[in-house]
């Protein structure tokens, strides 16, 4: 069995989001090895692998994002979602997050400073 789940993030960065920041968006969109840059069908949790950044309507940016990860990729999540959380705009998730084999997604939300899951059944 693969510890594998859907990750869908939504949400804008501010306009005064650092160049370095945006730089390792792209890097995340773009490379090979980029945690963001499969595309195509998913293997396990169903749909397409996209990723999608730019201009947003009210200023700043947008990031639109839905991959397939596994387990072990969920620290290196927590770790670009902790780099851009200072320049998301506020407020609102930043996206969800559901095991291949579960029904209902946990949703990602920002609490001082931290990435938080909750769950949204109990299952």
């Amino acid at each position: 069995m693969a510890d594998l789940y859907a990750l869908d993030l939504a949400f804008d960065l501010l306009d005064s989001t650092p160049d370095t920041v945006l730089a390792e968006v792209r890097r995340q969109l773009t490379s090979p090895d980029g945690l963001l840059a499969p595309r195509g069908p998913a293997w396990r949790v169903g749909g397409m692998l996209v990723g999608e950044f730019g201009p947003a309507e009210r200023g700043g940016w947008a990031l639109t994002v839905r991959q397939e990860v596994h387990e072990e990729q969920l620290p290196e999540v927590e770790d670009l979602l902790l780099v851009l959380a200072p320049h998301v705009r506020p407020p609102g998730p930043l996206g969800r997050l559901r095991h291949y084999e579960n029904e209902a997604p946990d949703l990602l939300v920002l609490r001082e400073g931290r990435v938080v899951q909750l769950a949204l059944d109990r299952r």
